[in-house]
């Protein structure tokens, strides 16, 4: 399966991982979440959370965490352009298209572009890479299928067009009626993380690197079942040994280098998470909530805020880096063969990087 990879999105690729080649992002594009973190103070809806408060959380989060980690992703509303000048210049950038109020049809998600954004703006912007968040699961209708392929296969041309890394994080979603807690939607979904993986491991959507989510619910696993992370017994789904077969496979499929989300879950929850990930050939993490979101609990006081970000989100972070060391280099994943071999490179470069395409 070894493939070339152009000029661009190499440099952009080796920006965002560290010197060895291991992804240790944040991620601080989350929307509703931090509205819903700032509303609970006050008593309020999350829709009378105003723009400044987000910007404000929005900044400090990247002015404490960005320095800890390879690169930083965040939203082009309420953190690019406020938190630019707290972003070292040694991190990389990712920047999300998605807008968070996806379209639901008949109980199905349908995402889509933030309005006034796009790849072209990202690259303009000086970020190295484009975000996009798909919701799936393999068992949508052929209408919302489709919806979501065009979209993520557009994303994937004009990456190609304007040589940018395309990060595709795929995220599995209840239908009405579903439970996800329950012990029913533990057990399916490994079947709907790996079946979503199988259908966007197709090289026509242009995918440079996955974020995924973890293919199991440690929660539910016998090892853990008892309240282990949270206190509440569960029954069990699978086994821990299962689970480690599910991320076998997981990495079997995966046709570019991958990372793993944190999804919210809990600092002890996400650890064991990624040493398993690790193991399997995960090369890095995207990580959000469950590195900072506790600290949110002492807003508004900001400068509480800070204290709880330095004193506690900060040794988190540095304890799944120093986890990261084990990961497996972007570079290493069988896509390259071990070796990333520049396309189009040798004698006549220049002629042929770009093809025919505008240089606008």
């Amino acid at each position: 399966m070894t493939q070339t990879l152009s000029a661009g999105k190499y440099r952009a690729l080796t920006m965002l991982a560290d010197r060895r080649g291991v992804f240790k992002m944040v991620a601080v594009d989350q929307r509703p979440p931090i509205f819903a973190a700032l509303a609970r103070h006050g008593d309020r809806s999350p829709s009378e959370v105003a723009y400044a408060e987000v910007r404000a959380v929005k900044r400090l989060l990247s002015e404490v965490l960005a320095p800890e980690a390879s690169a930083l992703l965040t939203d082009p509303v309420w953190g690019h352009p406020h938190a630019l000048d707290v972003i070292p210049g040694d991190v990389g950038l990712l920047s999300t298209l998605e807008g968070y109020d996806f379209e639901v049809v008949s109980g199905e998600r349908r995402s889509k572009a933030i309005p006034g954004w796009s790849v072209k703006k990202i690259k303009r912007s000086g970020a190295q890479g484009v975000k996009v968040l798909a919701w799936h699961r393999p068992d949508l209708s052929a209408a919302t299928q489709r919806h979501q392929d065009a979209f993520i296969e557009s994303v994937g041309a004009e990456c190609r067009a304007r040589d940018l890394p395309f990060v595709l994080e795929l995220l599995v979603y209840p239908f009405a009626g579903e439970t996800p807690d329950s012990l029913a939607y533990a057990q399916a979904k490994p079947g709907r993380v790996l079946g979503s993986l199988r259908h966007y491991a197709d090289e026509r959507f242009g995918v440079d690197l996955l974020k995924l989510e973890f293919p199991a619910d440690l929660k539910h696993t016998r090892e853990f079942a008892s309240g282990a992370w949270d206190a509440r017994a569960r029954e069990a789904a699978y086994t821990l040994a299962e689970v480690e077969g599910f991320l076998t496979e997981l990495h079997a499929i995966t046709n570019v280098p991958w990372v793993l989300l944190s999804a919210g879950v809990g600092p002890r929850e996400f650890a064991l998470a990624l040493e398993l990930a690790f193991a399997a050939g995960a090369s890095g993490f995207l990580a959000g909530r469950a590195v900072w979101l506790d600290a949110l609990d002492a807003y508004p006081d900001l400068e509480a805020v800070e204290r709880r970000l330095r004193e506690r989100s900060l040794p988190h972070l540095r304890q799944i880096s120093g986890l990261a060391d084990a990961a497996l280099p972007w570079t290493r994943h069988p896509r390259y063969g071990g070796e990333v071999r520049l396309e189009g490179s040798g004698e006549g470069w220049l002629e042929r990087y770009g093809g025919q395409e505008s240089e606008s």
